[in-house]
């Protein structure tokens, strides 16, 4: 067979090797449409799985990035008395504690078997523009492992921490809880990103 020819898919007679349609049968000598049809729908799936798993990378690198801005600039997640967190957002220093404090109102006493725990906070906005809040609600703390309950001591003295705070102010406040005497050990858990578990921290009041 000379090198310019070659032979039908479809009658098997020579024709010319450029030819894309037979002369003798007219039978088409490129890939049959289905074929054409089925590596067009695997280009296209190709690129969509790859383009989900760029964007999904994509993503996932952008939480990753988001939810290290919440975290302490140190690494820490444990904190003590005149310790500060401090993130991209906020500082925030535990200044007192009081594990048996008793200057509370006539009707706040605790009941039988607990005493108040005290503690003083500073929080400073130091975000670039956007405004802080602070919530005494987000300082949750337990007594040995066990969640307690916030306490009300009915005393205006002493002013609650919760604030909206703009770039550069600060609020300084109280929150209390209900603990029984013989707790050992008292901890405070804060959470800077509500959505994000891993981003809590502790103040240690009592060990």
């Amino acid at each position: 067979m000379e090198k310019n020819k070659k032979i039908c898919k479809h009658c098997k007679e020579e024709i010319a090797k450029g030819a894309k349609k037979c002369p003798k049968c007219g039978g088409n000598q490129g890939l049959p449409g289905f074929v054409k049809a089925l590596i067009i729908i695997v280009i296209v799936i190709v690129c969509i799985v790859g383009c989900m798993n760029s964007c999904a990378k994509g993503v996932d690198e952008a939480v990753k990035e988001t939810s290290n801005e919440w975290n302490d600039i140190n690494g820490k997640t444990t904190f003590k008395v005149n310790e500060t967190f401090e993130n991209k957002y906020e500082k925030i220093t535990m200044t007192e504690v009081n594990i048996n404090f008793t200057d509370y109102g006539e009707y706040s006493e605790p009941k039988e078997g607990h005493k108040y725990a005290m503690a003083k906070f500073e929080v400073e906005n130091i975000n670039d523009g956007d405004e802080l809040y602070v919530s005494s609600l987000d300082f949750n703390a337990d007594a040995d492992g066990v969640s307690v309950d916030s306490g009300y001591i009915g005393n205006d003295k002493y002013k609650d921490l919760s604030a909206t705070l703009a770039k550069g102010k600060k609020s300084i406040g109280y929150v209390f809880y209900e603990v029984p005497k013989d707790a050992k050990k008292i901890t405070i858990t804060y959470n800077p990103n509500f959505w994000v578990d891993g981003n809590a921290i502790e103040f240690i009041v009592q060990e």
